[in-house]
């Protein structure tokens, strides 16, 4: 019997263990201390970096009857309301990548949600209300090249996925109504979208061409995975998931592959956005109770 193979193997099983662990650790991106951006603890939703970054736009849940929207200067931090007289409580903010469109809901009554599209240039609006009854657009999301938009809509028993341009004509369905289909966002370049979708039975991540075609899922998990964007480069993904019990920040390839978690807290960590650099993000986090905007630094 080979003496050295027999003491030579609890030395290889823990030089095998090192190793998955450190293989573990690459799963985990271990972010710098947060950083609060906003100190007043109401709910937020959807922030999204402006003009190369120069501001930061959100939606403030003002008080039960009022979403508003606000901005925020990037470099001096200071917050203003961008409708001070908004006639109905506004959400959902998305802007086109060259800076020269806006576009946003705006509650038209109690049950229905128009779609504002305003040239940033003319100031110009194109209003696309709603249909009868109990209606409303969500998730707004514009090429990088101004050429169109796309939202999603309640349709035939699911929720669609719609293309229009920018005059707010030519809708067109793009996934078929198979299941809720919402929270598109475009590739920088305007090559793909990522969206997210019911439609294998839970919520998931995937991506398609701009027309609806080549459907593709990215993410594989019993739990939801919601509201991806795509880095500023193009090569990776963030989004929420509920995977590990509650409401974290990931980031992946945009494949999919590598998956990496953010945040870990037992709290509520959502609406990932990311910086012009693609080395942070922004999200808003629940701790102990309030909800605030957050920067968190990635380690490369």
């Amino acid at each position: 019997m080979n003496c050295f193979r027999c003491r030579r193997r609890p030395l290889l099983a823990c030089l095998a263990s090192l190793v998955w662990l450190v293989c573990l650790s690459v799963m985990v991106v271990q972010a710098a201390d947060p950083i609060r951006l906003t100190h007043d603890g109401r709910m937020k939703f959807t922030p999204v970096f402006v003009d190369g970054g120069e501001s930061l736009t959100y939606v403030d849940f003002e008080n039960p009857k009022v979403f508003r929207l606000r901005t925020m200067n990037w470099e001096t931090k200071e917050i203003k309301v961008i409708h001070e007289a908004a006639p109905a409580p506004e959400f959902d903010p998305a802007y086109s990548a060259d800076g020269n469109y806006f576009s946003f809901l705006r509650a038209t009554g109690g049950l229905q949600v128009s779609l504002v599209i305003r040239n940033r240039k003319s100031n110009e609006e194109v209003l696309i209300p709603p249909e009868p009854g109990f209606s409303g657009y969500r998730t707004p999301a514009i090429a990088p090249d101004s050429s169109h938009m796309l939202f999603s809509f309640a349709n035939n028993f699911g929720q669609d996925i719609f293309r229009v341009e920018m005059n707010g004509q030519g809708r067109t369905a793009l996934t078929g109504a198979k299941g809720i289909n919402f929270w598109p966002s475009y590739s920088p370049d305007g090559k793909k979208v990522l969206f997210t979708s019911t439609r294998d039975g839970n919520y998931e991540l995937y991506e398609m061409k701009p027309d609806g075609s080549d459907i593709k899922r990215l993410t594989d998990s019993p739990y939801q995975d919601i509201r991806g964007r795509y880095s500023p480069d193009g090569k990776q993904i963030a989004f929420v998931s509920h995977r590990d019990g509650n409401a974290e920040i990931y980031i992946a390839n945009a494949d999919g592959t590598e998956l990496r978690r953010v945040t870990r807290h037992e709290e509520r960590d959502d609406y990932p956005t990311w910086h012009p650099d693609g080395k942070h993000l922004v999200c808003v986090a629940e701790r102990e109770g309030s909800h605030d905007l957050y920067l968190l630094s990635l380690s490369d």
